[in-house]
């Protein structure tokens, strides 16, 4: 579950992203006392949670950063506009 939050009046807005990941993970070791198991056990779970990070980096902070990159424009628009017309203007004259 990913939920997004955007916050107004401020014209760059605040957004706000959180969510809830659950994973399972089973695995098989040979116990010989309390502290072999509590090692198997702490290793389980620094598998996972190594595993989990990798996936929120990757996949949620990735794509949101793909996303928001494509709805928010961090150059001057003005500048953009003037850039695509300087190419235009050049273009035009290498074709004649």
């Amino acid at each position: 579950m990913l939920t997004l939050k955007r916050q107004e009046p401020t014209t760059l807005g605040l957004v706000d992203m959180s969510g809830h990941l659950t994973r399972e993970g089973e695995d098989t070791q040979s116990v010989t006392d309390a502290n072999s198991h509590i090692m198997n056990i702490g290793r389980l779970i620094e598998e996972m949670e190594n595993k989990i990070r990798n996936q929120l980096q990757e996949i949620y902070f990735g794509k949101t950063r793909d996303i928001m990159d494509q709805l928010r424009s961090i150059e001057d628009l003005e500048a953009m506009r003037l850039a695509r017309q300087v190419q235009e203007e050049l273009r035009g004259g290498w074709e004649r």
